[in-house]
């Protein structure tokens, strides 16, 4: 958690925002905004903003709420220009099925438009770079699991990903 705090401070330094999405790696902090959020949106005082997309035979429905009410977040102070906590609430429904789905963030700004535009162009931007790691890369069949070396291989192949994309020579070889 030290490296996303810091990373938070790097941003704000030069004069950016951030959207950082809390997953189970931050179980404390993830369980606090989860709780207060899920609670607030179920009586009612969340703001929500809601997206609606049809497209490849599924719909996919969007619910996003932020609060800046974080007086209860004893950890409020750890991180460099925190503003609000986040909530996406995901509903894909493809034929007679839906799937749900919650995600939770912090956020160093208020407006839900750009929170909704941030997390969309993050999940977007995320699956793509998965798909070339797992695609071109093999990253997911591979079987490395001593010491720190399949962490050591995640960033070679990040940094190697990054050299080609930044050589432009023919950047369609990727994709």
């Amino acid at each position: 958690m030290g490296r996303q705090k810091a990373l938070a401070q790097t941003i704000i330094d030069a004069g950016a925002d951030y959207v950082l999405a809390l997953k189970d790696n931050h179980p404390t902090l993830r369980e606090d905004v989860q709780l207060w959020l899920d609670t607030e949106g179920a009586r009612g005082r969340l703001p929500i903003q809601e997206t609606i997309e049809k497209d490849h035979g599924r719909i996919e429905i969007r619910r996003h709420a932020l609060s800046s009410q974080m007086d209860w977040l004893e950890a409020k102070p750890d991180w460099a220009g925190l503003q609000t906590v986040g909530r996406v609430e995901s509903i894909r429904i493809i034929g007679d099925q839906t799937r749900t789905e919650y995600r939770y963030f912090l956020c160093s700004f208020s407006d839900p438009d750009q929170f909704a535009t941030a997390v969309r162009g993050h999940w977007g931007i995320d699956n793509q770079q998965h798909w070339i790691l797992d695609v071109q890369f093999g990253e997911d069949a591979g079987r490395t699991r001593n010491d720190h070396s399949a962490e050591n291989l995640a960033v070679i192949r990040r940094v190697a990903l990054n050299a080609l994309r930044h050589n432009g020579s023919n950047s369609r070889s990727l994709e």
